[in-house]
């Protein structure tokens, strides 16, 4: 009998797909877990539809070693909306780490695509994670093609300084109201088809409002856009650890944070107070539009219960050039498309327009 077992997951394992997602860390100086409460399954709807999750059981434990997740969504392709797929949670306990569970998962994923195909999917691995970089695109026998994308640049900038506002000749910044949807919803789909892989907002997902968003007019005609989204309601980022130096000087940071305009570094087990800068929209790359809008978004949440927030550019993308100029905490991941045989073609044929993955939507 297998030690270990790979089987369709439900509604009854989702606590522990969320034990799980708590369990594995994304280890560094800053040790942190990617969690979805209260609702595994729930968190899904950000991703995408149709989610089929399964789950490694180890036989002997009954404990739940790994897990992974395909999804559907429908991102822009070359300015026109697609069917894609979404790979996404994977998740392997080190202690079953290193025999033939990959290529046993992959397999089911080739099942999964037999029945169900599409050109490509996509997804995302960070920086930090190398045991999946390492494997994942080696073009092991069994594994799909990982086609590298490019860095997705993910800096947590930090929600502390006084920044002063950076006015724009004739453009007049503020929050969406009600009234702004159909035109926020144009203005979405018009930006969306610039950029590769970018999310259809038709309908907003699960959490995300009108109100979230915050606009850039020009006379009448709304130019650029960029929501603040809290999702701590669906999915939470926990530090579990700090290095030996953090260690040492957070409290030392956390005194000087009593008396200067900086927030306190959160303790171990503690759920990170950020939200994302979701749904970016320019119809140009006005950069001076974009820092703008950037900054009055910073200076509206700064005043909020958040820490950081997290600003998804890719490295190619003009836009990303403003997101150096905050104070941040710098981190990245890398967008790999992924493909069997039948979507060589597909990838084959996908401009260089640059990409922009929606991370809050990851």
């Amino acid at each position: 009998m297998r030690r270990y077992d790979i089987v369709p997951a439900g509604a009854r394992d989702d606590a522990a797909l969320r034990a799980r997602m708590a369990a594995d860390w994304m280890r560094g100086s800053l040790s942190l877990s990617f969690r979805r409460e209260p609702s595994y399954f729930a968190g899904c709807a950000l991703q995408g539809d149709n989610a089929q999750v399964y789950k490694c059981i180890d036989t002997v434990t009954g404990e739940v070693v790994g897990m992974a997740a395909r999804l559907m969504t429908r991102l822009y392709v070359n300015g026109a909306l697609r069917r894609v797929g979404v790979l996404s949670d994977l998740r392997l306990a080190a202690a079953a780490r290193g025999g033939t569970l990959v290529a046993r998962g992959y397999r089911v994923l080739r099942a999964m695509h037999a029945a169900d195909p599409v050109d490509f999917y996509v997804t995302v691995i960070f920086e930090g994670n190398r045991a999946a970089l390492d494997t994942l695109p080696s073009g092991r026998a069994g594994l799909p093609t990982y086609r590298d994308f490019g860095r997705m640049l993910t800096p947590a900038l930090h929600l502390d300084l006084p920044r002063p506002p950076l006015p724009v000749a004739g453009v007049f910044f503020r929050r969406a109201t009600a009234a702004d949807a159909d035109a926020l919803r144009e203005h979405l789909a018009a930006s969306a088809a610039r950029r590769q892989l970018a999310p259809d907002y038709a309908h907003l997902p699960p959490g995300l409002n009108v109100g979230d968003f915050f606009v850039a007019e020009r006379g009448s005609r709304l130019v650029a856009c960029v929501a603040a989204w809290d999702q701590r309601a669906l999915r939470q980022t926990h530090v579990e650890a700090y290095s030996a130096g953090l260690a040492v000087l957070r409290p030392i940071y956390n005194a000087a944070a009593r008396i200067l305009p900086v927030k306190p570094l959160p303790a171990p087990g503690e759920c990170v107070p950020y939200l994302y800068f979701s749904g970016v929209g320019l119809v140009e790359d006005d950069l001076s539009v974009w820092r703008g809008l950037l900054r009055h978004v910073y200076r509206e949440v700064r005043r909020g219960p958040w820490h950081y927030a997290i600003a998804a550019l890719h490295e190619r993308d003009p836009l990303a050039a403003v997101l150096a100029e905050y104070r941040a905490v710098r981190t990245a991941g890398r967008i790999f498309v992924v493909h069997y045989e039948d979507g060589a073609e597909a990838v084959s044929r996908l401009d260089a327009r640059p990409p922009y993955l929606d991370m809050a939507r990851m």
